[in-house]
């Protein structure tokens, strides 16, 4: 007895392999493309913003949901210029679908501070009840806003440990000396708040090793792109800048820890999982 095989079966599968296969290298060919000119066209930009922009530190440059338009990444700052490079555009992205603004979301998430990465060793430091809660603000004693923030908002929170990190503006001109006396006070702590609260006389020393600190706290600054005074930290890390009323600032930061327990709970238990 002969046995008969039917291949047709066989054949047609074998024929939809190379059929996929050649799918896949067709879009492996593309992507290859499209990412070798994608890659072309952010080289021009950088060098077209060298030249245009010379100062600019560009750290990163992306597409965009914009077809032809990308996004310049300095700092926490961003900005959009075409593919050629030759022309900026300054300004919100605005999705009008959900008429939410595509850059605001993303300096959002620039402008995220982990509170841990900061030098809170050379910070002047004020604890409210049991200082369970972590709070920074970049401050600069002669704003007169930052002192109705810590007279009017600050002093009124509850268990709450307020890192200040020095800020003098050049618009306040005896702020850097007024900052460097603080830090040169017997009790920096003590007499930052006793001056914000009260405007007490400060000491006349501006020359001790303290001062110092006032450079590196002016560069953590400009490093997380604070342009403003009184601009705050939450505890889940978000910036906030102005006068900020105490019934807002107390929600504000019941909302960000209760997100910042949720995340270390996350982390924990992913950890514990590997």
């Amino acid at each position: 007895m002969r046995l008969e095989y039917d291949y047709s079966g066989l054949i047609c599968i074998w024929s939809m392999v190379l059929l996929l296969r050649k799918f896949f290298l067709a879009f492996v060919a593309i992507f290859l493309i499209y990412s070798s000119f994608a890659d072309t066209t952010v080289d021009n930009i950088r060098n077209k913003l060298k030249v245009s922009l010379p100062e600019l530190k560009v750290d990163r440059v992306t597409p965009s949901v914009v077809p032809n338009i990308y996004q310049v990444f300095s700092g926490h700052k961003v900005f959009y210029v075409d593919s050629s490079g030759n022309y900026a555009f300054l300004g919100n992205l605005v999705d009008l679908n959900t008429k939410k603004s595509l850059t605001e979301a993303t300096v959002q998430e620039l402008s995220v501070v982990n509170i841990d990465d900061l030098p809170l060793t050379i910070a002047i430091r004020r604890v409210i009840g049991n200082g369970d809660n972590r709070l920074v603000v970049f401050t600069d004693p002669d704003c007169p806003f930052c002192q109705r923030l810590e007279q009017d908002t600050i002093s009124k929170l509850n268990n709450i440990t307020v890192y200040y990190f020095l800020y003098p503006l050049p618009i306040h001109k005896n702020a850097i000396s007024d900052s460097k006396k603080i830090l040169c006070a017997e009790n920096p702590d003590a007499t930052f708040v006793e001056y914000m609260n009260k405007g007490i006389q400060l000491p006349k020393r501006v020359d001790c090793n303290s001062s110092k600190k006032l450079d590196t706290m002016i560069n953590v600054a400009n490093k997380y792109g604070v342009d403003a005074t009184p601009t705050i930290v939450l505890p889940n890390g978000k910036l906030i800048s102005g006068l900020v009323p105490v019934d807002y600032l107390n929600k504000l930061i019941q909302e960000s820890t209760v997100v910042t327990k949720q995340k270390l709970v996350e982390s924990t238990s992913k950890g514990a999982q590997k």
